[in-house]
This record gives structure tokens, sequence and C-alpha cells, in this order.
């Protein structure tokens, strides 16, 4: 049987669409692999156009791929959340997703602190606390939280971001269990140059 190029396209497009990974992308994919157009932002690290299952959540998706490894780590990037000074919204916005998430990963362990010592202390500074990285909303999905993640997956990170006093966006990083070999070979291609 001969196989069109074509064929062989639309093959590769409907493997990656049915990846079981976050977005449908697994570990060890290649940036082909992936497919949309990749944009280098650091060593290793690419902005990616489109991924095979995109949230309607998030506009921006940064991947980390490796030479021989592949795929070893996903971040994507919300739209901004217009929020008022207290950050209700945002909050909401991040609880809502965290649901979901637990839904899909099981349990997380949440951490919401403002710094000791921080002036931003009143309702009404929450996001100011934010912009300042004097306060933190995150949440963590990984052995300690006893979250059950497949996929080969080793940890995942939500966090509520600031844009400004009055908009944020979430953020989710998605680590795979071959992150290390991954941050070993970039920073060995990266040794090669000097």
């Amino acid at each position: 049987m001969k196989f069109t190029k074509a064929l062989l396209l639309s093959l590769a497009l409907s493997s990656a669409a049915n990846a079981a990974g976050p977005f449908g992308l697994e570990m060890g994919m290649s940036l082909k692999d992936i497919g949309g157009e990749a944009k280098q932002i650091a060593p290793g690290k690419y902005s990616v156009s489109s991924v095979p299952k995109p949230h309607s959540l998030f506009d921006t998706y940064i991947v980390q791929v490796a030479p021989d490894v592949g795929l070893c780590y996903i971040k994507a990037i919300g739209k901004d959340i217009s929020t008022s000074t207290y950050g209700v919204e945002l909050k909401s916005s991040f609880y809502n997703l965290q649901g979901k998430l637990e839904k899909a990963y099981g349990s997380s362990k949440v951490t919401d602190m403002l710094l000791s010592g921080s002036i931003w202390n009143e309702p009404n500074d929450w996001m100011m606390g934010l912009i300042k990285k004097e306060r933190y909303l995150f949440a963590i999905w990984d052995a300690e939280s006893k979250a059950t993640l497949k996929n080969n997956l080793a940890a995942i990170a939500m966090a509520a971001k600031p844009s400004s006093k009055s908009a944020g966006y979430l953020a989710v990083d998605y680590s795979f269990t071959n992150e290390e070999q991954c941050n070993s070979a970039i920073a060995a291609m990266e040794d090669d140059a000097l």
C-alpha cells in the first residue's frame, strides 16, 4: 500500500490529537510531533502557536524539548482575567481551575500566603501584593500532595499571576518524569557552545 504525504500527515496529526497527556501532548514528543509554529525563546524552550488539544482558558503554550529526550515540560499561560483590587475574580478562576485539575489528577496542596512584613496586607491590596511578589497563590500536584499523576507526569503547578492592579492570569506548569534528563541535555548543548 502506498502512503501519500497527505495521508501520512493526516495520520501524524490524528496520532498527536489522540495523545492522552495535557493538551494532547506526551512526554518525549519532538517539536515536529507537537505541531504548530515553534519560536525558540530560550535554549530548549519554545513558544508554540498551537497544540493538538487547546483549552479556551489558555492562549500561550511553552514547551521544553531536548534532542534525543523530547518533550519534558509544558507551560500553559492563561488569558487575562479582569478583577478587582481584592482579586475576587482571579481567585475564583483559580479555585475553579483547581477543581477541574483535581478531578483529573487528584489532590493538590494550595498555598495562599502574604509574606511577613508586607505593607500590602489589607483585603483591597490583594492584587498589589501579587504585583510586588509579596503574596502568592499557587497549587501543587505531586507525590507529597498524594496526587494521582498519569501520562508520565511528575508534577503540576498552577499559580495566579498579576498583569496589572485590575487583571491577572493563571499559569499551569506540567513537568514530565524526564525533565531532569532534558535539563541535563540542554545544559550540555549550551556547554558545547563555550
